[in-house]
C-alpha cells in the first residue's frame, strides 16, 4: 500500500503573503492581468524557482490543467529514477510509493529527500498555484469563505464567526473534526466551484 504524504489541511493558505517580489521578477502586463490577485504570489514564485520548466509554466500568470499535468508528469519520471511512484489526488495531495505500487521500500527521510529534490526541479508552485486559483480566483479573504462554506454544511452554528476560525486555525484547535468530509470540502472547494460533493 502506497504511503500516504500529504494531505489537504484546513487554511494552508492564510498568512503567506510573505515579502514582495522584486522588480526583476514582476510579471509583464499580460500576465499581470491573467493572475489577476494572484499576480504578487505568481511573481514570487518566479523569482524562487530554481527550474526552467516551472518558470515557463508560471510565466503568463496562469496554470492550465494541462500544464498542471506536466509538471507532475516531471516529479513521476523524475522519481522513478530513485524507484519511487507518486499518484496525485483529483481533490488534491498525493500518495507515494515504490514502482511497484507498494511502499516505498526506503526510509522516509530518504523517499521525501527525493520527492523535495524532483518538485524543485519540476513542481515547486505549480501545483499550489493551480489548486489557489481554481479554489478561490478572486482571492477573496480566506478566513470568510471558509467559515461561510461551513455554516452553509452545517459544521458549525451560524454563531461561528471569523474570528472563531482565525484563532481556531493558528491553534489548530477546531469546534468540529477539520478532517471530517465535509470540513475537507470546505477547505479545498469553500466557494463550490469545482468539487462534487
Amino acid at each position: 500500500m502506497a504511503t500516504a504524504v500529504a494531505v489537504a489541511v484546513l487554511g494552508t493558505v492564510v498568512g503567506c503573503a510573505g515579502p514582495q517580489p522584486t522588480d526583476s521578477a514582476r510579471l509583464d502586463a499580460e500576465a499581470q492581468e491573467h493572475a489577476g490577485p494572484w499576480a504578487d504570489e505568481f511573481a514570487m514564485a518566479l523569482e524562487k524557482s530554481e527550474s526552467d520548466s516551472e518558470r515557463e509554466i508560471l510565466a503568463d500568470g496562469v496554470v492550465t490543467p494541462t500544464e498542471l499535468e506536466q509538471a507532475h508528469d516531471g516529479v513521476r519520471r523524475c522519481l522513478a529514477d530513485s524507484g519511487l511512484s507518486i499518484t496525485y489526488r483529483r481533490e488534491g495531495g498525493f500518495d507515494v510509493g515504490g514502482r511497484d505500487g507498494g511502499s516505498p521500500g526506503m526510509p522516509f527521510e530518504q523517499s521525501n529527500a527525493a520527492l523535495e529534490a524532483c518538485e524543485t526541479r519540476f513542481d515547486a508552485q505549480v501545483t499550489f498555484l493551480f489548486e489557489q486559483t481554481r479554489r478561490n480566483p478572486a482571492r477573496l479573504d480566506e478566513a470568510t469563505i471558509e467559515v461561510e462554506c461551513l455554516v452553509t454544511a452545517g459544521v458549525v452554528e451560524p454563531s461561528y464567526g471569523r474570528k472563531d476560525w482565525e484563532a481556531d486555525n493558528e491553534t489548530g484547535d477546531f469546534p468540529f473534526d477539520p478532517m471530517s468530509e465535509a470540513a475537507q470540502a470546505c477547505d479545498r472547494d469553500p466557494l463550490g466551484l469545482w468539487y462534487e460533493r
